[in-house]
């Protein structure tokens, strides 16, 4: 355990860049969840790790093809079709097999194979650089002034999308604005992080808040609590027991929501 806070020096930017994925992605959960687009938002996710694919071989820059892919998928998946016999949700797990099936094929043609592949799914915050620290930072904070001055905005497309549409507001532009913010979370944050890190501080933080309360104000505090607490101790339980670190911080937020399911029950039944 010494030895841990002995290098802790060393892991500050992996640590950095741990809590700044947990952070953002643990606040957008609470809309993904809400709003019921978890499926969305993995198949956003598996299409940004397809564009980190092509810029591993193309040698072009892999946060700029990440975004790019990711927006485009934004795009596809947040347009409501007309076509019936077509449902939004086929278009989606479309989308997620064929990104799924071009990261594979891109990725078997670079020199590095299979290990570009485990860093794709399961991400190297050990290897995170000052400049993807920098970058991400600077993303997250304009992400974060987006909503903080669109708040009521993205709470009213979340909650009652028909509402907030026949209110007279713009639904369509404002749920495109919450998509995009999403996009820019993933794509800043996948290949540091990984698909599975990614997609875990997408879902499970806005369960445990949900669990334990109905008040969105405080979903999203509990949200960002766990998902801040899990990033650490997994982070420390990795280096600890020598394992990866991203399926540590995974195990911590599953082990958490766990814990919190008898505190729902209590809470129903008294």
């Amino acid at each position: 355990m010494n030895d841990f806070f002995i290098n802790l020096e060393f892991f500050k930017y992996s640590i950095i860049c741990s809590l700044l994925v947990a952070l953002v992605c643990s606040y957008l959960s609470v809309y993904i969840v809400l709003k019921r687009i978890v499926f969305v938002s993995v198949a956003v996710t598996q299409v940004s790790s397809a564009g980190i694919a092509l810029a591993f071989i193309t040698g072009l820059n892999p946060t700029l093809t990440s975004l790019l892919f990711t927006f485009l998928g934004v795009a596809i998946f947040s347009t409501r079709f007309a076509e019936r016999r077509l449902s939004n949700e086929s278009i989606i797990g479309m989308g997620f097999v064929v990104a799924s099936a071009i990261t594979i094929l891109l990725v078997s043609k670079s020199a590095k194979g299979i290990h570009e592949i485990d860093d794709l799914l399961f991400g190297n915050v050990l290897v995170a650089t000052p400049y993807q620290i920098y970058l991400m930072a600077i993303i997250i904070v304009c992400i974060f002034i987006v909503h903080f001055l669109f708040y009521k905005k993205f709470t009213s497309i979340t909650l009652d999308f028909e509402m907030a549409r026949t209110s007279g507001m713009n639904a369509r532009f404002w749920e495109l604005m919450l998509y995009l913010t999403i996009g820019a979370a993933i794509s800043i944050g996948i290949r540091t992080a990984g698909n599975l890190l990614i997609t875990s501080f997408l879902i499970i933080p806005a369960a445990n808040g949900l669990l334990i309360s109905n008040k969105i104000r405080t979903v999203f505090i509990i949200a960002i609590s766990v998902s801040i607490t899990s990033a650490c101790i997994g982070f420390f339980l990795s280096y600890i027991l020598d394992l990866p670190t991203s399926p540590c911080i995974v195990a911590t937020l599953f082990i958490i929501l766990c814990l919190t399911l008898p505190f729902r029950f209590l809470k129903t039944n008294l």
